[in-house]
């Protein structure tokens, strides 16, 4: 079932999603767009009554969880569980249920941005994040594992992950810890690629699909696997550099950063 255009240009295609249609991993980005429509209002009123920079992020953590749960146990399946249809129309694809792992990123990002001194806290005790940080993601995972879909999975599964991330993040920009100093190469290019292969991945692979199907190619061989791969990044460089790219540098102009600090 495709999804009507008006979604597409209202960014809400994550509302009464149906998974599977093409693109419609694009229910994240609507996610995103919708985030960063709040966000202004939110440090509007931040700005101006500067306790909410406390209470806001506490009523959207909290009420995430509340709401998780109530959404949870409400969509109880009779075959044991919650329901996964239910699950992925009320929980995984709305934005409303998927607030508060945003807010340890802008939490982060103020700290950064605003508080040096207490970033540099942090990042001095990463040494000892590194593998809470590991054990909360796996701990996270594993509560989506099972054959049916628990009320805690759906309730902690995604602040589990966000907070584990948030750690190894904090771990990443530590100077205390290696993962600041290794060097891989071609790395960098393959993280600024990946948002475009994110957005072209599915059609990529559907092509691929129907060439192999076409050319008696077992989709399963090693020829298709490598092939879909290189496929991806092939059309997620092209991607990049013939629309991304340029838009960025758009931005840019129209916009620079910057790169003075707050007190």
């Amino acid at each position: 079932m495709a999804q009507p255009l008006w979604k597409f240009l209202l960014s809400v295609q994550n509302i009464a999603l149906h998974g599977g249609t093409a693109f419609s991993h694009a229910w994240s980005l609507a996610v995103e767009d919708q985030f960063y429509l709040c966000l202004p209002f939110i440090l509007l009123l931040v700005n101006r009554w500067p306790r909410a920079a406390l209470i806001i992020p506490c009523v959207i953590v909290f009420g995430a969880l509340a709401l998780r749960t109530f959404l949870a146990w409400k969509n109880w399946s009779i075959d044991g569980g919650v329901s996964f249809r239910a699950f992925q129309a009320w929980i995984y694809y709305p934005s409303w249920t998927r607030l508060d792992p945003l807010v340890l990123g802008v939490v982060l990002a103020a700290i950064e941005r605003f508080r040096p001194h207490w970033w540099e806290r942090l990042t001095n005790f990463a040494i000892w994040l590194w593998l809470p940080a590991l054990a909360l993601i796996s701990y996270g995972l594993y509560l989506g594992e099972g054959d049916n879909l628990t009320v805690t999975a759906c309730v902690w599964q995604f602040p589990l992950i966000a907070l584990g991330m948030a750690g190894l993040l904090i771990c990443a920009q530590s100077p205390h810890l290696i993962f600041r100093r290794i060097k891989i190469p071609g790395a960098a290019f393959v993280a600024s690629i990946a948002y475009s292969a994110y957005l072209i991945q599915k059609l990529v692979i559907h092509a691929v699909e129907q060439f192999c199907s076409s050319h008696n190619i077992q989709l399963t061989s090693a020829l298709a696997l490598v092939g879909v791969e290189l496929c991806v990044y092939v059309a997620a460089t092209l991607l990049f550099f013939l629309v991304e790219r340029p838009f960025l540098q758009v931005r840019k102009r129209l916009a620079p950063r910057s790169l003075g600090r707050g007190r």
